[in-house]
């Protein structure tokens, strides 16, 4: 009993000499208040992207469902990291003293969920790989439709089972210093699926890639044919996969920088390991736990994809809507030539 004791109050002491060290890392705070801006642009910007410009593409319909998953994974995403990020500053700021700078732990699941919510990234884009996929070799829209609906529901039930693996175990009473998304009960679960999700990233770009190159290449071969329909079809799918594939590589990008370094320790070997769980030995020692915390705050680039994503989705989308306006001007421009019309907006449908 009094070794319990003993080590609850040592477990304290230690909390309170951590949340005294961050109260005074004034960089810490500047990173939480961009991390709350950028969230707030992000969803600004998913909403304004949803609702005036994803309706105007040409998108089929199964395509706009895995743009809204994606979209409602970013929103859930950034309201999280505010609620997250927030409590930590409105607990820092009405604290009396720096021990006191310490936010209940149920608010940790806001962090918890941050964690989890990251894979829904990966599995959505895979669910639109698929979906192209599918689309490349004629598969008919019930195919497509399915395979789409099945990669947006397990989005979201496979990081919520795993989640519940992981945390199930974490007590939600008292206070911390600060809320990390790495536990010691979750730990085993979280680094399998690390690795997992991030060689799935990085094969899912490179297919995406490889169905762009294909497509280019059938497109040149069915002008030949001279199917109107099947040409459009292709075009079609080119057209999506260049909006989707900068987001593709940007996260995959992303997700590289955001959970994985360099080990150095050993000047004749380079470890690929996560940054969020591990630093290099000799730069750990040289930190103390407050300013690791920082360089570990500062690695989180998700909030970055999360902002860059529908701002990407926006400037190819209205990119692209303007050439087809530019190009529909030029077809009725009066001063042109009638037959030079007639063989240019011919040539058109065979590109």
């Amino acid at each position: 009993m009094r070794f319990s004791a003993n080590f609850l109050s040592t477990q304290m002491s230690a909390e309170c000499s951590f949340a005294e060290e961050l109260y005074d890392i004034l960089p810490l705070q500047i990173i939480q208040w961009v991390y709350i801006l950028t969230s707030i642009t992000s969803i600004i910007l998913v909403f304004y992207t949803a609702c005036n410009y994803l309706h105007r593409t040409i998108f089929e319909n199964v395509t706009k469902e895995l743009i809204i998953a994606l979209y409602i994974f970013i929103i859930i995403y950034s309201i999280c990291l505010i609620f997250a990020q927030g409590s930590q500053l409105v607990y820092r700021y009405i604290a009396s003293e720096k021990c006191d700078a310490q936010v209940p732990k149920i608010l940790c699941i806001f962090r918890y969920i941050i964690t989890m919510i990251t894979w829904s990234f990966v599995l959505v884009h895979i669910g639109i790989t698929i979906q192209h996929l599918l689309s490349s070799f004629n598969f008919g829209i019930r195919y497509q439709k399915i395979a789409a609906r099945l990669s947006i529901v397990f989005s979201f039930v496979y990081p919520l089972i795993i989640g519940i693996l992981a945390y199930y175990k974490d007590s939600i009473e008292g206070r911390s210093a600060y809320c990390s998304g790495f536990t010691p009960n979750s730990e085993g679960y979280l680094m399998f699926n690390l690795y997992l999700i991030l060689v799935l990233d990085i094969l899912n770009t490179l297919v995406s890639f490889i169905l762009w190159k294909y497509n280019k290449r059938r497109l040149i071969t069915d002008r030949q044919s001279y199917d109107l329909s099947l040409s459009f079809h292709r075009k079609q799918n080119l057209y999506a996969m260049q909006q989707f594939l900068p987001v593709a590589t940007l996260h995959a990008v992303f997700y590289i920088v955001f959970f994985c370094k360099y080990n150095k320790n050993n000047s004749k070997t380079k470890i690929l390991i996560p940054v969020t769980v591990y630093f290099s030995q000799a730069l750990r020692s040289n930190m103390s736990p407050g300013w690791y915390l920082f360089t570990s705050v500062v690695a989180n680039v998700i909030p970055h994809y999360c902002f860059l994503c529908p701002l990407i989705f926006l400037f190819l989308i209205r990119r692209g809507r303007f050439k087809r306006v530019s190009h529909v001007h030029s077809m009725v421009n009066p001063q042109k030539n009638p037959n030079d019309m007639y063989f240019s907006a011919l040539n058109d449908q065979w590109q």
